[in-house]
């Protein structure tokens, strides 16, 4: 059994919610390490709205029950500056993770000039 989840960001909401909120909105959203790699980009806004739809996506993936409340800050996008990157989840989103049986996920993320998208697959089985 999988479950699918996907999202679309337009870069220049991340860029206005980002000089309207600065550090504050980074703090809430990203972990130290997200914020640390969108900034060795010359431009880090289609960076940050790559993650931001990521973690959207998981969320969707997720399909929480009334009540339950994903952090975005426990939804992490790691790996290698280039290629695959990994999905991992902190606190009660690994929580509500394990809870509905899932075992694996798989994520890919593209970004542009305007939009960046993500797609989060969440799978029950071992791959």
């Amino acid at each position: 059994m999988i479950s699918v989840g996907n999202d679309i960001v337009e870069n220049d909401r991340i860029r206005d919610l980002l000089e309207k909120h600065g550090d504050r909105f980074l703090k809430r959203v990203f972990t130290d390490g997200e914020v640390e790699y969108c900034h060795k980009h010359k431009d880090p806004i289609p960076y940050l709205a790559g993650r931001f739809a990521c973690k959207e996506a998981l969320i969707k993936a997720l399909s929480l029950d009334p009540g339950e409340v994903a952090d975005m800050k426990e939804i992490e996008l790691a790996g290698a500056n280039f290629g695959k990157k990994t999905l991992v989840m902190h606190g009660k989103t690994e929580k509500f993770f394990q809870a509905k049986g899932f075992t694996h996920s798989s994520v890919s993320i593209s970004h542009g000039r305007n939009h960046s998208t993500a797609v989060v697959v969440l799978y029950k089985e071992k791959l």
